[in-house]
C-alpha cells in the first residue's frame, strides 16, 4: 500500500505516460488490499503458525486507511481546474493593477517605469501563480 500511495510522486516529474499513473496507483492499492486480506486470513485461520494477530489487525487497519486516503485524493481531484489558460514561462503579462503588501493598488506599469538602482540591467517582475482554487 506504501508503494500505491508513494507511485503518486511521479507525478510531479516530467515523465513519458503519465497518464496511465492513477491506473498505476490503482493497481498497487488493489493488490495491497488483496494481499491484506490474504494475511488476515492466514492469520486467523493458522493461529498457532501466525501469532501476530494483532500486529496483522493493525496493518490491515493502516492499510485500510491508506486506501480510503488515496480514493479520497483521486476524487478530489477531478474537481480542480485545468490548465488550458494557465501563462507559459516567458509569455507577456497583460496590464494588471493589485494590492501592495500595504494595501495600495500597483499596476505592472507603475512597477516597471519605477527607477532602478543600477540602470545598466533590465527590468522585470517575477510573478508566481498558486495553482488552487481556494
Amino acid at each position: 500500500m506504501l508503494l500505491a500511495v508513494l507511485s503518486n510522486v511521479l507525478f510531479f516529474f516530467k515523465i513519458p505516460g503519465q497518464q496511465a499513473l492513477p491506473w498505476l496507483s490503482l493497481l498497487l492499492s488493489l493488490i495491497a488490499l488483496a494481499l491484506v486480506g490474504l494475511g488476515l486470513k492466514r492469520a486467523f485461520g493458522q493461529p498457532e503458525v501466525y501469532r501476530g494477530k494483532i500486529s496483522a489487525v493493525v496493518l490491515a487497519v493502516v492499510s485500510v486507511v491508506l486506501f480510503g486516503f488515496g480514493l479520497l485524493a483521486s476524487y478530489s481531484s477531478r474537481n480542480i481546474p485545468g490548465v488550458l489558460g494557465a501563462p507559459q514561462v516567458g509569455q507577456k503579462v497583460p496590464e494588471f493593477s493589485l494590492a501592495n503588501s500595504n494595501g495600495k493598488p500597483v499596476s505592472l506599469s507603475q512597477l516597471l517605469s519605477a527607477p532602478m538602482a543600477k540602470a545598466s540591467h533590465p527590468k522585470g517582475i517575477l510573478l508566481v501563480f498558486y495553482r488552487g482554487y481556494w
